[in-house]
């Protein structure tokens, strides 16, 4: 008997499995369109729709460096048609805001995949007088408090960076932090960071 209801169970298991996904899947960006979340994002739904034959929603939802999305997501049915690009920003905020995050950050998720890493790389505007790093602490040392940097929001990769750079050349900026890389880099076009 046993081994008829595990046989059963199986061949159920197999056959749901089978199915999948037999409906659209929802996949949330926790950061603006146009910054590379969301261009790495749309690059792999694009391979996987073909693969899955159902086609991949993307939807972006910013705010509180990646917290917004991913608590729409830990608050999903977990039956495989909600997912999430994580980046080092989950990472840092289950350590920032341990204990006070609304969902558990390792419990909440399952890992499915790595599908890039993404270098760090400092720019300037080109109006900006340092042109190397060097030039930047010594610009930034002359001038205490009145040079910004933007990041994709607290406790992001870009901003941890940014904030040990300052510690360890013991310089004063000022962090301005965005819902996304997009509108950090629009505003070092314009020139406002």
């Amino acid at each position: 008997m046993k081994r008829a209801l595990l046989a059963l169970a199986l061949g159920l298991a197999t056959a749901a499995a089978a199915q999948y996904p037999n409906r659209p899947v929802r996949w949330i960006v926790p950061y603006t369109p146009a910054g590379i979340t969301d261009s790495v994002t749309r690059i792999v739904a694009q391979r996987l729709e073909g693969a899955l034959g159902q086609p991949i929603v993307i939807e972006n939802k910013p705010g509180a460096n990646s917290i917004v999305g991913a608590e729409s997501v830990a608050r999903s049915a977990p039956d495989g048609y909600t997912g999430l690009t994580v980046i080092a920003a989950h990472a840092a905020n289950a350590t920032l805001y341990a204990g006070t995050l609304p969902f558990d950050p390792v419990k909440s998720f399952s890992p499915i995949a790595l599908v890039g890493v993404a270098p760090l790389i400092l720019v300037v505007n080109n109006d900006f007088p340092a042109k190397d790093v060097k030039e930047l602490v010594d610009y930034a040392r002359a001038h205490p408090g009145k040079v910004s940097f933007g990041s994709s929001g607290v406790g992001s990769a870009a901003h941890l960076t940014t904030e040990l750079l300052k510690q360890t050349a013991r310089i004063e900026m000022v962090h301005i932090a965005y819902k996304g890389t997009a509108p950090a880099l629009t505003a070092l076009l314009a020139g406002d960071i």
